[in-house]
């Protein structure tokens, strides 16, 4: 199976790995972040200069309760699995976010993007920083797609629960 999958713009690649037999192309950032990078471009690890958002660091996206407590991304009663991702738009263009599932039927992902985040216009469109939420029906292979105006930006995740 053939994918191309990438943002434009010299801060993102795609990394041809295997992942199990489940997803062997996954995206994978370029650089890290900063810790005071802030919630400016610069905050955010993959994209291009128009739409970027900050990715898991080796393309794997685990869900459940870490050794320290915490969590990146929770399992649900159902399977499904939800992550809060941060996005950054540049132009004043409402975002929109799809993926589904490249290693078997799955139905598609459900993404939540809420309004109120830097300045809008009269569709609530926003420009800066945008926090959503993604649900994952099952894990597996996602090819995701974001949407902002012109600018799109698309990568592919392995979604797994952690043992």
């Amino acid at each position: 199976m053939a994918f191309t999958v990438g943002a434009a713009g010299s801060s993102s690649h795609v990394a041809d790995r295997s992942i199990g037999a489940r997803c062997p192309v996954v995206t994978v950032p370029a650089r890290p972040v900063a810790a005071n990078a802030g919630p400016g471009p610069d905050g955010f690890n993959y994209g291009n200069g128009r739409l970027r958002v900050h990715l898991w660091s080796n393309g794997v996206l685990r869900a459940g309760t870490l050794p320290g407590g915490g969590s990146i991304a929770t399992i649900s009663r159902d399977g499904s699995i939800h992550a809060k991702v941060g996005w950054w738009v540049r132009d004043v263009a409402k975002l929109s976010i799809m993926g589904r599932r490249l290693d078997r039927a799955a139905p598609p992902l459900r993404s939540h993007v809420p309004s109120g985040y830097g300045p809008a216009d009269d569709i609530g469109a926003s420009l800066g920083f945008q926090p959503t939420g993604l649900t994952f029906p099952t894990a597996g292979c996602w090819h995701v797609v974001g949407n902002a105006g012109n600018a799109r930006v698309t990568f592919v995740v392995e979604v797994t629960a952690l043992q």
